[in-house]
């Protein structure tokens, strides 16, 4: 079992803390993969690869991987030693593995809140006088906000025990596993939106968990990214507390 960092937004962070969000996905890239189940090489980063006409194995893969992988043919570059060659992706975060998330906090006093109603800290093993708060949520008069990539380990409420990988296209996406991704359904209205919030105001709902979804991925990614349909790593997890993690 190994622990992989992922950054949420505070929008899915609130999803992950009220049990809505229990999948996610993450743009394919080298980071992320292993290329014939290595790290890849700088040589490899360097050539084209034929994306467009890559396709999935639903394995088990020569690894031993249980979950599907992808077969990714060379394009163009430094013709020794790819030329003509397909070459094996996997993810590096497999079943069994733990996602813990990083969201944006703050290191305080670890007194400082601690008789606070409603203020979920964590207090730092190590160090018993730090604690972390968090900005989701956040009610009172806000402390300097870090953002999300430099909270450590220590510091994370929410970690993910994944239970299973995929590889497909971004619009391969179906209603359910859109919905697994964290949105809001209106209990009276039926409507879905990112929130409650959202949901009351009007112009802000959609009428499929996958038009939401494809509206929420331009939102992080950019206009036109949902049209790119690029190659995705989509995670299944049962989110846990912190106290759940330490037992």
């Amino acid at each position: 079992m190994t622990d992989h960092p992922f950054l949420f937004s505070s929008l899915m962070v609130r999803a992950l803390l009220e049990g809505r969000k229990t999948q996610t996905r993450r743009l394919l890239k080298p980071h992320n993969t292993l290329f014939d189940g290595r790290a890849w090489s700088k040589l490899a980063k360097a050539q084209k690869w034929s994306f467009d006409t890559a396709w999935v194995d639903n394995g088990p893969s020569p690894a031993g991987n249980p979950g599907r992988y992808l077969h990714l043919p060379w394009l163009s570059g430094d013709a020794d030693p790819f030329e003509q060659t397909v070459h094996r992706i996997y993810p590096r975060v497999q079943p069994g593995d733990r996602i813990w998330v990083k969201e944006t906090n703050a290191i305080v006093p670890s007194s400082a809140y601690r008789m606070s109603a409603g203020v979920e800290q964590i207090v730092n093993p190590d160090d018993r006088d730090d604690a972390a708060i968090y900005r989701e949520g956040w009610e009172r008069s806000a402390p300097i906000w870090k953002p999300s990539i430099f909270m450590p380990r220590w510091a994370s409420r929410l970690t993910l025990p994944v239970a299973a990988v995929k590889i497909e296209r971004l619009q391969d996406i179906s209603e359910e596993d859109a919905i697994a991704e964290g949105v809001y359904r209106g209990k009276a209205s039926g409507r879905l939106a990112d929130n409650y919030v959202a949901m009351a105001i009007a112009g802000v709902w959609f009428g499929t968990a996958r038009a939401w979804y494809s509206d929420l991925w331009d939102r992080i990614n950019g206009a036109g990214a949902w049209d790119r349909n690029p190659w995705v790593i989509a995670y299944s997890f049962d989110p846990l507390r912190i106290d759940e993690v330490r037992g």
